[in-house]
This record gives C-alpha cells, sequence and structure tokens, in this order.
C-alpha cells in the first residue's frame, strides 16, 4: 500500500515538472522569435528612419537582458551602437558598441568582435580620431583574416585604405584599396566592387590624376545603375555622378561637369531632396562662374541660397555668397559684389572656416583693386597672405601627424609580437611620467610662486614710474600747448611720415615673406647669387624659385609696373598667381606660364584697353632647366637672359643666341626676349616663344631686371647701359658667384656717385 502510495507520488512529480518545462518552453521561443524579428524591422529602417530604429533597438535589447543571452545582447548593444551612428549620436554609439565588445570578447565571439571593431572604427573616423581608428581596423583585419570571412576582410581593406588616404600614406591606401577591388570581384559582389571602386577615383582625383580618376569612377556608376535595376534604388548612382562632375570640373570640361550634375539635380528633385538640389544648384552656379556664364551663374546660385533658407541649411553658405559677389563684380555691380563677399566672409568667421576667409580676402583685396581704393586691396591682401601662412602650418602639423600614425602602426606590430613585455615597459612609463609628473607640479608650484613675488614686486614699481611718467606727460603737455601752430604742423607731417614709413617698412616684411627663402634657394641651386637693391623700402622687382611636379626646376626674375608701395602689390599679387599657375598645370612651358599669368593679371585687374583702365603689368625672364637632360627652357617679356660659357677646343656656341661677346676664354651669348609685358598690350594676347637650349654644369645664366643697366652716374652722367654690364660680367668669370655679387654692387654703387637711385635693381646669377 504505502509502495504504491511512494509510486503516484512519483509519478504525479514527473508529470508536474514535465507540465512547468514544456510551459516554459514557449515564452522562451516566444521571446526569441520576437527578438529576432525587431532585429530584421531595426535594419530595414535604420538608413532611412533612424529615431525609430533606435526605439526598435531599445526593446530588442530589453528582451535579450531577459532571455540572457549573452550572444544576443552582443547583437542587440552593436545594432544599438550602429543606430546610433546611423543618427550622428557618435558618443553613444561608441558607448553600446564598446559593450557588446566588451562582452563578445568575454566569450571570444571572433565574429562579432571583428564586425564591432570596424564599426567602432567607422564611428572614430567620423569623430577625426584617426589613430584610435586605424588600431580598430588593423585588429578587425586580424580577426577576419584568422577566419578568412572574404567579405569583412575586404570590408576592413577598404576602411584601411581610407585611412592611409587621411595621412598622404597614398602608395599603402591604393594597395589596400586594389586588394579589396580583388576580392569583391572574385566574390562577385557588386556593391562591394562599385563603392571600392569609387573610393579609388576619390583618391586619383585628391593626386590629381583625373583621367586615372575617370577610369574608376565611370565603372562605379555603371556598377550603382545595375543595381539600382534589381533592387530599386542606390545613393551610390548621385555620388558617382556627383563625383564624375568634380573630375570634369577639375579637368576644365565645364559642358560634362553641368550634365552630370544636372542628372543628379533631377534625382534629387524627384526624391525630394532639398539640401541635395540646393548643393547641385551651387555646383552649377561655380561650373557657369569658371565658365564664364554669369547669367546661368548667377540664376543657379541664386536658387541655392533660394532652397538653402528654406531648410536652414549653411553648409557652403560663405562659398555661395563669396561667388555671388564675385559674379556680380564680373558684372560690374562693385557695390552688391563686395556686400555678398562681406556676408560669406561673416559667415566664415562665424563658423571659424579658415579656407573660406581665406579666400574671401582675396576676392576682396581683387573687388578693391577694381574699385581702385589700393589701401584697402593692400590690407586685404595682406590678411590673405598671413591667413595662407596659417593654413599652411596646419599642413605641417598634419604631417607631424601622419608621422605619429607611421610610429604607431610600428608599434603596433611590435605590440602584436611582444604585447607582455610592451605591456610591462608602459607601466613602467606611466610610474616614471607620474613621478616627473609630481615632480614638475612642484617645480612649477616653486616657479610660480617666485614669478608671482616679482611680478607683485615690479607692479608697485611700475605704479611708481606711471605716476611719475603722468606727471612729465603733464608737464610735457603744457610745454606742448604753448608752441606755436607752425610748431604743430611741423610735427603732425613728421608723425604722418614716420606713419607711412613704418607702415611701408611693415610691408616690406609682408613682401619678403613671399619670397623664396635661402634655404630654399640653396636647396635646389648649388651656386648662386642674388644682387637686390630696392629704390625705396619695398620694391617691384622680384624673384622666384620653385620645382614643378615633374622635378624641373623654375626660376624668375620679374619687374613690376613703378617701385615702392604700387610695385610691391604687383609683385606680391603676381607672385601668388604665378605660385597657383604652377602648381596647377601640366606639362609646363615657359612661353605658356607667361601667356596664362598674362591672361590672369589681365583678368585680375579688369584691364579692357579703355580710358581710365589699369595699364599695370609687369616684365619678365623665365628660365624651365632639366637638370636631368640639361637642357633650359627660356621666355621673356622685355627681358633677355646671359648666359656665359667657358669656350675650350671641344666648347661649342649656343643652338640659338641674338648676340655674342667674346674675351680670351669665355663668352657671353644674349638671347632676346619678346617685346611685349604681361598685361594688357595694344597688339593683343600673342603667344610668348619658348626657346630650348642645351647647357653645361659650367655654364653662368643672369637673369636681370632693367634697373642696373638704366642707373645714371659716372663722369658724364649717363645709363650704365647693357654693352658694359656684359663686358663687366665677362671680366668677372674667373670669381666664385658671391665674389661676382660683391664687384656688381661694388661697381654700381661706384658709378652711381652721388645720384639717385633711378629704378629697383635686381640681378640674379647661379650655376645648375
Amino acid at each position: 500500500m504505502m509502495k504504491g502510495f511512494w509510486f503516484l507520488i512519483c509519478v504525479c512529480s514527473i508529470l508536474l515538472f514535465s507540465t512547468l518545462s514544456f510551459s516554459e518552453n514557449p515564452l522562451v521561443e516566444n521571446d526569441e522569435e520576437r527578438f529576432s524579428k525587431l532585429l530584421d524591422k531595426c535594419e530595414k529602417i535604420r538608413a532611412t528612419n533612424p529615431d525609430s530604429a533606435v526605439i526598435v533597438a531599445q526593446n530588442a535589447l530589453s528582451i535579450a537582458v531577459k532571455i540572457s543571452k549573452d550572444l544576443n545582447i552582443v547583437r542587440a548593444e552593436h545594432l544599438l551602437g550602429y543606430c546610433y551612428y546611423s543618427r550622428n549620436d557618435f558618443d553613444l554609439a561608441i558607448i553600446h558598441l564598446e559593450k557588446s565588445l566588451e562582452i563578445a570578447r568575454r566569450n571570444n565571439f571572433e565574429e562579432w568582435i571583428a564586425s564591432g571593431l570596424n564599426r567602432l572604427g567607422n564611428v572614430y573616423q567620423l569623430k577625426s580620431n584617426n589613430l584610435q581608428a586605424f588600431d580598430s581596423y588593423k585588429e578587425a583585419l586580424q580577426i577576419n583574416q584568422r577566419l578568412n570571412n572574404k567579405h569583412e576582410i575586404a570590408r576592413t581593406l577598404v576602411n584601411l585604405g581610407s585611412i592611409y588616404n587621411l595621412f598622404g600614406s597614398y602608395q599603402k591606401s591604393i594597395e589596400y584599396f586594389l586588394e579589396a577591388l580583388a576580392i569583391y570581384e572574385n566574390l562577385n559582389e557588386q556593391e562591394g566592387v562599385a563603392w571600392t571602386s569609387l573610393s579609388i577615383a576619390r583618391l586619383f582625383k585628391r593626386l590629381g590624376l583625373y583621367e586615372k580618376a575617370i577610369q574608376y569612377a565611370k565603372p562605379a556608376l555603371q556598377k550603382y545603375q545595375e543595381l539600382e535595376q534589381k533592387t530599386g534604388g542606390s545613393n551610390g548612382i548621385t555620388l558617382s555622378l556627383t563625383e564624375l562632375g568634380n573630375i570634369y570640373f577639375h579637368l576644365g570640361l565645364y559642358d560634362k561637369a553641368i550634365e552630370n550634375t544636372r542628372t543628379v539635380l533631377d534625382i534629387n528633385t524627384k526624391k525630394h531632396n532639398i539640401q541635395g538640389q540646393a548643393a547641385n544648384h551651387l555646383s552649377l552656379g561655380i561650373i557657369c562662374f569658371e565658365k564664364g556664364d554669369l547669367d546661368n551663374a548667377e540664376v543657379d546660385l541664386n536658387r541655392a541660397l533660394e532652397l538653402k533658407r528654406q531648410v536652414n541649411d549653411s553648409l557652403d553658405l560663405s562659398m555661395l555668397y563669396r561667388y555671388l559677389g564675385e559674379t556680380a563684380i564680373k558684372k560690374n555691380d562693385l557695390q552688391l559684389g563686395i556686400k555678398n563677399i562681406e556676408k560669406g566672409l561673416s559667415i566664415a568667421n562665424k563658423h571659424h572656416l579658415l579656407s573660406d576667409i581665406k579666400d574671401s580676402y582675396l576676392s576682396l583685396s581683387k573687388a578693391q583693386i577694381k574699385s581702385k581704393n589700393y589701401p584697402k586691396a593692400l590690407e586685404f591682401q595682406t590678411l590673405y597672405s598671413a591667413l595662407k601662412d596659417s593654413i599652411n602650418s596646419s599642413e605641417i602639423a598634419r604631417l607631424e601627424m601622419q608621422y605619429d600614425f607611421d610610429k604607431r602602426e610600428k608599434e603596433q606590430e611590435i605590440i602584436t609580437k611582444q604585447r607582455d613585455a610592451v605591456q610591462q615597459a608602459r607601466l613602467e612609463r606611466q610610474r616614471m611620467f607620474t613621478i616627473f609628473t609630481a615632480i614638475a607640479l612642484v617645480l612649477t608650484i616653486m616657479l610660480t610662486s617666485v614669478i608671482f613675488y616679482y611680478y607683485r614686486e615690479k607692479k608697485k614699481t611700475n605704479q611708481v614710474l606711471l605716476v611719475q611718467k603722468n606727471e612729465i606727460e603733464k608737464q610735457k603737455q603744457e610745454i606742448e600747448n604753448q608752441r606755436d601752430i607752425a610748431t604743430r604742423q611741423r610735427d603732425q607731417i613728421a608723425d604722418q611720415q614716420k606713419l607711412i614709413t613704418d607702415s611701408i617698412r611693415y610691408a616690406s616684411r609682408i613682401q619678403a615673406a613671399v619670397f623664396p627663402r635661402e634655404s630654399t634657394i640653396e636647396r635646389f641651386l648649388k651656386e648662386h647669387f642674388i644682387l637686390y637693391k630696392p629704390k625705396n623700402i619695398v620694391s617691384g622687382d622680384f624673384y622666384w624659385v620653385s620645382e614643378l611636379h615633374d622635378g624641373r626646376l623654375v626660376v624668375a626674375a620679374a619687374d613690376c609696373t613703378g617701385h615702392g608701395v604700387p610695385g610691391a602689390f604687383m609683385s606680391m599679387l603676381s607672385i601668388t598667381l604665378l605660385k597657383e599657375l604652377t602648381a596647377t598645370m601640366h606639362d609646363v612651358v615657359a612661353g605658356d606660364i607667361l601667356f596664362k599669368l598674362r591672361s590672369l593679371i589681365i583678368s585680375s585687374l579688369n584691364q579692357t584697353g579703355k580710358e581710365g583702365d589699369s595699364v599695370d603689368g609687369l616684365d619678365m625672364s623665365i628660365v624651365i632647366i632639366d637638370r636631368k637632360t640639361n637642357t633650359l627652357e627660356y621666355a621673356g617679356a622685355f627681358m633677355p637672359i646671359l648666359i656665359c660659357r667657358k669656350m675650350t677646343k671641344e666648347s661649342k656656341p649656343l643652338e640659338y643666341f641674338d648676340d655674342q661677346l667674346n674675351s680670351e676664354s669665355y663668352s657671353i651669348f644674349e638671347i632676346r626676349a619678346n617685346k611685349m609685358p604681361i598685361g594688357y598690350y595694344v597688339i593683343g594676347e600673342k603667344p610668348f616663344t619658348t626657346h630650348r637650349i642645351t647647357i653645361a654644369n659650367t655654364d653662368t645664366i643672369y637673369l636681370m631686371t632693367d634697373g642696373y643697366c638704366d642707373q645714371f652716374g659716372g663722369a658724364n652722367n649717363t645709363k650704365f647701359l647693357l654693352a658694359n654690364f656684359k663686358k663687366l660680367l665677362l671680366n668677372l668669370q674667373h670669381m666664385t658667384l658671391q665674389e661676382q655679387r660683391k664687384v656688381l654692387k661694388q661697381t654700381i654703387e661706384t658709378y652711381q656717385g652721388s645720384q639717385k637711385q633711378v629704378d629697383d635693381i635686381l640681378v640674379l646669377g647661379f650655376r645648375v
């Protein structure tokens, strides 16, 4: 009886536990099902509605915590971080991605570790924490390679390629992109192929290799168009068309650039994308402006402004107003043009947009030249030059960051091989840093105390001196008040002269800053001298030495209209335009430089030949030297070149010259310039002749302005003349170039005697 009772109890217990077990399983399955559905829903709406996606991901995370499965929590935290990333809440994105990563590492979920590192790298990159992004991508790549996950390997390679691109490591960047492209092509993943091709196109565009960029941008567009037919839509089409439009713009193919941009505009119009339409109209306005189609440029720019106001979009607003202003100026509405440029400058200042501020200064300088307000023009040109130097210093900072980046990469390789040893060294460094910090803090407190004591004492002394000074000033003022009107007028004139002189001296420092530094010249020219004697404090003569993209050397000397402040202003404008020309031109030819510089001068000074227009310009001689082939190209505008060669039995004269003067051992050859200036000329814009000759390593090349030969002096108070100058150079050939400079300087000063210097003097001699 008792045995039957206990048997019944056991059976009932088993049935009870079985019932409870079966009653719990549907709940677990139900929660798992809801979790999966929420993840799917979140993925579908994340890109288009990130705010709603965040709420869905938070609900999924709550269920994952309830189920208490680490893998689900990892997936939910990762997706929630991705949603915040899509919503541009980068700090919240980092918090949730790091939580996901922490749990994944604890459970050794390697696929999710790699995925989390990749996504975390994306966020760090958008926050400009590029070194942290690099570390994340590098670790993700190692894990994906270990797992042999081809798709994720390719994605990580593209991410690393973008980081190398940011730090200027273009060779590594293209290697990573091409490796990723090969993987995507083998996997037949068309979207990956398209995106990687577009990344390569952007890299080539950044390097100025526009034809190469087109070779990758066009296939990317074709791939995205094929994907659109299959999936029904792709943002890649607008990205590719926009990129192609930018490339065509840089190539000067304005009609193609307009065609691509209008296609993107049509797409954005259909999608009711107001910001996109505004950006497209801005691009069209800029293209039309550069093309010279001012009416259409004005229409598109105003339409862009109208659309930006509708959605309160301030992106590129400073640039938009600047182009509106320059368009108005081109259409001779100076008042409206300056007003718009000043609006753009105000916006750029408000948002600290240094590049836009710089460009606005340059536009205002040109506008003030056209309105003949030269002091204002010089003021804005000075601001432009100063800010340009400041921006160049940020380029130095970028190179320093690149150095840190390369160093960090090497350290990462060492850490991978010797992690324990490096960790111990890091702890030791931290300990030593703490000790040194404490010592430095104590020393700082002591030093601060001493400085404060002496500061307080100095302040007391200054107060006494200030009282004495005030008393002296009062006495001085009483004396000055008793002076007569003539004395006051004399003092006012003297003060004004001093202010003008100080201003000109300051302008001379600005002018000297844009000249090539001596260290730069020494790097390019093994032997040289520069004889530079301004007539006044500042000069209209300038010299310029630079290296082209292909390694050839450019040397120029120029004489701008006038001397003093007007000449200095023209020289600064000419140097700025000359730098921009040689930085952007390809297959540079000496005559082409002068031709294009003349067009820019005419455009900048709005010279039309009408009465009352500016007739300013410059004379110039320019040479381009190929040190590999010992060839020299010369072109000149009213300024000849002299080449002195030691003549032996084996020596030959130049292939081309206009005049030759000989001594026992040397010959000096003159090649004459075209008789037309760089500026408006009544005979029209004819091309400048380029002379190509072969030079020897012992040849001495001389470029000079007319100031030396036009100087009056001597017994009969006559000009020194070019003939005497050539004879003098022949007699100096046994000397070093620095000795030649000394003799040239002494000779002209002796010849000048008590006469005034009539013009700026510039003589540049060098051997290649």
